[in-house]
């Protein structure tokens, strides 16, 4: 089965070619990422502080199995919670527990990966 074609590296004007899928030469990789984490606000910039960690537990401990495995009938510890209505577009949110579901990792990453 033939395989998709190299494409140019991200990186402005870097010669290099990538495979299909990635989107920097090995070169700049660590310089892509690095850029990503020093314009990163930290967790507790962005709202996750002591406040949210005690509404999270308390979240949890109420909320013990994932929520969306539940409702396709699969028992699932739940180890994340998520914000329905995302932190940065509703601040005044963080802490209302109608914002809140209790998910499993698998499920958590699905639905960031979503953008939800």
């Amino acid at each position: 089965m033939p395989y998709k074609p190299k494409k140019p590296c991200a990186y402005p004007m870097c010669p290099e070619l990538v495979d299909a899928g990635a989107r920097y030469c090995d070169k700049h990789k660590p310089l892509d990422k690095r850029r990503y984490e020093d314009n990163r606000l930290s967790a507790r910039e962005r709202g996750y502080d002591r406040t949210w960690e005690k509404v999270r537990k308390m979240y949890l401990v109420e909320h013990p199995l994932c929520e969306d495995c539940l409702e396709r009938g699969i028992y699932t510890p739940a180890k994340e919670v998520h914000h329905i209505e995302k932190v940065k577009d509703r601040p005044d949110k963080r802490l209302d527990m109608s914002n809140l579901r209790a998910l499993c990792k698998v499920c958590h990453n699905r639905r960031t990966a979503r953008g939800e």
